[in-house]
């Protein structure tokens, strides 16, 4: 069992995907800058873009 359920309870996300290519180092910072945060990394990112859009809207460097 992990922590969120058994594997079987786990269903693939409907929601489109990001793919990325980090250096290793960068990879690294990362991921402790996540496990700082008590995040996923995949949820960590997540806030970071939602946190830029939403600067870039309040900076009127794109529309609502």
């Amino acid at each position: 069992m992990t922590m969120y359920g058994s594997d079987s309870d786990l269903m693939p996300s409907e929601k489109p995907r990001v793919t990325i290519y980090l250096d290793d180092e960068t990879k690294t910072d990362l991921e402790k800058l996540a496990k700082a945060n008590d995040r996923p990394v995949s949820n960590f990112v997540l806030v970071l873009i939602k946190e830029a859009i939403a600067k870039a809207k309040t900076d009127g460097v794109i529309g609502e």
